[in-house]
């Protein structure tokens, strides 16, 4: 699985290389609430599609899915997040082109403080991303259940790690293996007679604890 993640990160990189730097946008709304469709290839690499909340705070939000899952499964908690103050941008994969786009855009809108938030196979892409240098305005990482990925070494990065204690796909085990080898500060949280994976636990009755988890993890 290693092998196959590397190899689909590498060929987004290479082909993203061939493209302009652009960053266009139009308006979209979901449940009253205001969001932008962006896409961008600010850093570089190929075009990313996103969608952008905008919140009042110094710090924004990066949200990688599964990769069964697209954007707008994480658009109930851009909305928790906008209510809160919290900017975010909601991404259709956990690709090192998506990642690295989506942190040059938050980075020319003036944001201060970025965290990313990565699941499963989303989760393995912020991992591996993130074993090159760091951009020093991300401070923070969630991780739900990442489908792979190596440990993060860098003391500058808090990481919140977070599987169900049943899950078939991330085992805890694994789960708490990387969590183990990575550096403080770090936190780990299984959750309990559960057996959902990553996103999958929003489905569940796990859903505010997790949520309250999350935004009590970024806020302190």
């Amino acid at each position: 699985m290693k092998q196959t993640i590397i190899f689909y990160l590498a060929i987004g990189f290479v082909l993203g290389m061939f493209q302009q730097t652009i960053a266009t946008t139009s308006k979209g709304e979901t449940d009253g609430r205001h969001f932008q469709e962006v896409k961008i290839a600010l850093a570089g690499t190929a075009e990313t599609k996103a969608d952008y909340f905008d919140g009042k705070s110094a710090r924004a939000v990066i949200l990688a899915p599964g990769a069964m899952f697209s954007k707008e499964s994480w658009h109930f908690l851009s909305e928790r997040f906008q209510d809160l103050g919290i900017s975010s941008i909601a991404l259709n994969s956990g690709s090192t082109p998506d990642l690295l786009n989506a942190i040059a855009f938050l980075k020319a809108k003036g944001f201060k403080q970025i965290t990313i938030i990565g699941a499963s196979m989303g989760g393995a892409g912020v991992l591996f991303t993130l074993q090159d240098k760091i951009d020093p305005l991300v401070d923070s990482v969630i991780l739900l259940a990442p489908a792979g990925g190596l440990p993060i070494k860098s003391e500058q990065v808090k990481k919140l790690f977070i599987v169900a204690e049943d899950d078939m796909i991330s085992s805890s085990a694994e789960v708490y293996h990387l969590y183990n080898d990575s550096s403080d500060p770090k936190k780990y949280e299984e959750i309990m007679g559960s057996s959902n994976h990553a996103q999958r636990l929003f489905d569940s009755k796990h859903k505010e604890d997790i949520i309250k988890l999350i935004i009590n993890f970024i806020e302190n």
